[in-house]
């Protein structure tokens, strides 16, 4: 093989080893975005519960205040 080839094999061999090393630094932190993403679905969901059961406490409360006023 040329010079040349083994000059070409050896930068793509560096840049190949570069990419592995960055993507390794990657993996843990995709974990720990998705592990927020997790949480932050359920968070999201007893938000909505709570919500939903505050408008209901309200609106019987404005029932009963209703129906007592009369």
């Amino acid at each position: 093989m040329s010079e040349e080839l083994h000059r070409r094999i050896g930068f793509h061999e560096g840049e190949l080893a570069a990419l592995k090393h960055r993507l390794d630094k990657i993996e843990p932190k995709l974990d720990q975005i998705l592990e927020t993403l997790a949480q932050a679905r359920g968070g999201w969901k007893t938000l909505m519960l709570v919500a939903g059961m505050a408008s209901l406490m309200g609106a019987l409360v404005a029932k009963v205040a209703e129906f007592i006023k009369t």
